[in-house]
């Protein structure tokens, strides 16, 4: 039984897909916060970034911290978002053969 139970978890843990880094563009953002948070924390000290600029510059840095071993998915919040120009992804923002 223990045997079973122990290649039911292992199972689960194996077939789970890698969720890796999730940024997130909310209204309410503020692109010098990480992005690492959906909503701003108590003490507005961090929170989503506010444009697509931002959170493409936040995985820009990840990059150069040393590289990205994890997918990024940047979740974009409800809401207007109004461009003053337009967003440009360069080749460094290209992802892997994998996606």
């Amino acid at each position: 039984m223990t045997r079973l139970v122990v290649l039911a978890f292992l199972l689960a843990v194996a077939s789970r897909p890698c969720l890796g880094i999730t940024l997130y563009v909310a209204s309410d953002g503020n692109d010098s916060w990480s992005g690492a948070l959906a909503k701003p924390n108590a003490a507005k000290t961090d929170g989503p970034v506010a444009t697509l600029v931002g959170a493409r510059n936040a995985v820009r840095k990840l990059k150069a911290a040393g590289g990205l071993k994890e997918p990024v998915r940047v979740m974009i919040r409800g809401g207007m978002y109004e461009l003053k120009e337009p967003f440009v992804l360069e080749p460094q923002d290209s992802g892997t053969a994998e996606c």
